[in-house]
């Protein structure tokens, strides 16, 4: 049993044509104005090859005490922020990114001369309004009566009469969403959209509309093999999420491999090494939210569920320009800081962790 791993030279998938080396005069230092500093817990080193105990993991009761997932706008003195960054402008560092994907440890990307591009474009909402008012019909989008987006499929056999969705699946343009997400003052108990937009190399492969555009508009995502796409064959398309202030994705993991970037605005990970998922309480696999944590993170019963307090997790703020690898079923937990744009590619599946997930009936 194998990992789809790519076949390219370093030097293909650390310099690929199709991507840009440096950045345009300007670009980086615009972006850079853009962020925001999170001190840390505690300082942490970022040797070229990770160590064995990379990242550090805290408990997850610890951080979610600090920070609440219902208090966006309460940012605390310091995060539990244990990630590696990289700076993919230096070439030292590139190497170093690809060292900890090959090694399938999460770490940062900043300073990509082409998607720094993007920020840029994405952050003027005139351009958003035209590339998007291009679609001929309304995208895909989510409803939720509060805050939280709990993923489900539509359930099979003698459960599905009695099986109520926790979100809606309806259809809204980008206009109708920005106008609804920019709104102000909007409580955790009041309805919240998700806005989702998808584009696949091959037609077919993606929700209509497809957007199509999202590879000229995120290069580093064309399925030709580099730091961010590992097995290009393997890549399923590009899926864009846009979320509002306070929207939360529950915690789940995904079954391949998974680079996620944000264009606007920030989004904060909590991030969980699959060993957790015993202590996780998940749904069954042939359940509608499968793979996901039934445990409310945002206020956990440990009462019901007392192993939650021995699950284990770190945490990032993603900002505008920033790339997170996720390898393959580490477990996420998703807070939109304020208006965001997300878009992630998955290419290939890692191994390393299936007996892990497998103890987990997955």
């Amino acid at each position: 049993r194998g990992n789809e791993n790519g076949m390219g030279t370093e030097y293909d998938i650390l310099h690929p044509r199709h991507l840009l080396d440096e950045h345009l005069p300007g670009v980086k230092e615009s972006v850079t104005s853009l962020k925001k500093e999170y001190a840390r817990y505690e300082e942490i080193g970022c040797p070229p090859t990770p160590d064995p105990d990379y990242p550090t993991h805290y408990h997850a009761t610890d951080i979610i005490a600090n920070w609440n997932p219902d208090s966006p706008n309460e940012r605390p003195k310091y995060i539990y922020n244990s990630l590696c960054y990289f700076d993919y402008s230096d070439p030292a560092q590139r190497q170093a990114a690809l060292n900890y994907r090959l090694a399938e440890v999460p770490f940062v990307v900043r300073h990509i001369p082409d998607l720094d591009n993007t920020v840029l474009r994405w952050g003027d909402i005139s351009y958003m309004m035209k590339m998007f008012g291009e679609a001929r019909e309304p995208y895909k989008a989510e409803y939720s009566k509060n805050n939280h987006f709990m993923y489900w499929r539509q359930p099979h056999g003698k459960n599905k009469r009695d099986y109520k969705p926790p979100t809606e699946m309806i259809k809204m343009t980008f206009k109708e969403w920005y106008e609804k997400a920019s709104q102000k003052h909007v409580s955790n108990d009041e309805p919240h959209w998700y806005f989702r937009a998808s584009g696949c190399s091959k037609s077919g492969g993606c929700p209509s509309p497809d957007f199509e555009r999202v590879f000229k508009e995120i290069p580093i995502f064309k399925p030709h093999e580099s730091l961010f796409i590992a097995v290009p064959q393997r890549q399923r398309g590009v899926h864009c999420r846009f979320g509002m202030e306070g929207v939360i994705a529950e915690n789940h993991f995904d079954g391949s491999r998974n680079m996620v970037s944000v264009l606007m605005g920030e989004r904060r990970y909590i991030l969980s090494h699959p060993k957790s998922c015993r202590n996780m309480a998940l749904y069954p696999r042939d359940h509608p939210s499968g793979r996901h944590s039934s445990v409310d993170w945002s206020e956990p019963d440990l009462k019901n569920f007392p192993h939650f307090a021995d699950v284990m997790s770190n945490e990032v703020v993603l900002q505008a320009g920033d790339v997170l690898y996720l390898p393959t079923s580490w477990f996420h937990y998703i807070i939109s800081l304020g208006l965001n744009y997300q878009c992630n590619s998955r290419s290939g599946k890692n191994y390393d962790y299936d007996d892990l997930i497998n103890e987990c009936g997955f």
